[in-house]
């Protein structure tokens, strides 16, 4: 086994040696937490040279900080000798490798270190990066092939439905007046707290004996709208109301259901002052302006019905709502059931409680 350590100085740098293993290597297997299109240009020419001398590649990129850049990505799909797949970032697990491995006739190079296909990190930047020849029966190369193996079949495949997502969620972080902390993610990556599972495991069992009506209580913070959204992805309707009192609750209600729906054709829209997308799918309306249109749609319009914040329930204007409509299922969500009043919100769902996780519990889970 040779090693040696690798840094970018006035006599050699990374992409040399890259360019060098290219024009060498039967095969070549990278994995890099971003590409920017800078640093793949200084590539192109090598990989159009290992194309056509019939050499096949792997490259797995992530979303790591949003920094690969799409255009990179579909330069990377022109060739058709090279496989790419993409690793979504999500927030409990980042994507740091920085690896290139090439396969020769009789030994692997493995080149492991700090630099990811920029401009700078292949010529200017200070990286450390080490190189290991040995090989192929070796330990250390067949626990880098084994984990590089794992990284392939966990990531997604650079399809270009998936390259438009991508470039859609980095273009509304150009179009934002301020820059938050987003990571691009996948409804795939997003699964059920504690709480969220205990919910749709007893919901289902309520649907199984038949009934059609239940209340979700749940501290504040929870995941309640989250839990709803999971549920509808069991249940599946083809068309779902989802109603709160607040504006601003309601658009980022229909968030969550974009981000959890985000491969799936349904289409949502708000029923509001403002808008008033009644033909979408999935309509997220206020009460307000919903107790103004409500007879505009049929009674069994709606397969699904979420009452958000159902301790407003027993007021006129949702009574109405409740009357008219005659969904399959609804579901009301609250962390406060207990009224002053002599109305029962647990009447209205016709005392089927779903969950109920108080304050407490929540604080310990």
């Amino acid at each position: 086994m040779n090693n040696r350590l690798l840094v970018n100085s006035k006599n050699t740098s990374l992409l040399h040696e890259l360019v060098t293993s290219l024009k060498q290597c039967k095969s070549f297997y990278f994995s890099v937490a971003f590409i920017n299109f800078s640093g793949l240009q200084l590539l192109l020419d090598p990989l159009k040279e290992a194309a056509s001398r019939g050499v096949e590649g792997r490259i797995i990129t992530s979303t790591y900080l949003n920094f690969t850049e799409v255009k990179a990505l579909e330069k990377i799909k022109n060739f058709d000798h090279i496989d790419l797949k993409v690793f979504s970032e999500v927030e409990e697990k980042g994507f740091h490798t920085k690896v290139y491995i090439f396969e020769y006739e009789n030994d692997y190079k493995v080149i492991i270190g700090s630099a990811n296909i920029t401009q700078s990190a292949l010529k200017s930047n200070i990286e450390w990066n080490v190189e290991v020849v040995s090989k192929g029966e070796s330990p250390f190369v067949q626990d880098v092939l084994k984990e590089y193996e794992y990284l392939w079949e966990i990531s997604d495949d650079a399809t270009s439905e998936f390259l438009t997502e991508y470039e859609k969620f980095l273009g509304t972080l150009k179009e934002a007046s301020y820059k938050p902390q987003q990571v691009f993610e996948r409804s795939n990556y997003i699964v059920p707290n504690k709480m969220q599972q205990r919910a749709m495991e007893n919901l289902r069992r309520l649907r199984s004996f038949g009934e059609t009506k239940a209340l979700v209580i749940a501290a504040t913070g929870t995941g309640k709208t989250y839990m709803s959204a999971f549920d509808v992805q069991k249940v599946k309707p083809k068309r779902l109301l989802f109603i709160v009192h607040r504006e601003e609750i309601l658009k980022k209600a229909k968030e969550t259901f974009e981000i959890l729906f985000v491969n799936e054709s349904m289409t949502f829209g708000l029923l509001t002052g403002n808008s008033k997308d009644k033909e979408a799918d999935y309509i997220f309306a206020t009460i307000q302006t919903l107790t103004k249109y409500y007879s505009e749609f049929d009674r069994d319009q709606f397969d699904y019905i979420i009452y958000d914040e159902a301790h407003h329930a027993t007021s006129p204007s949702y009574q109405r709502i409740m009357e008219y409509f005659t969904p399959v299922f609804m579901l009301g969500m609250t962390a406060t059931p207990e009224r002053s009043d002599s109305m029962n919100v647990f009447d209205l769902f016709d005392n089927n409680v779903g969950i109920e996780v108080r304050l407490h519990e929540a604080l310990e889970d």
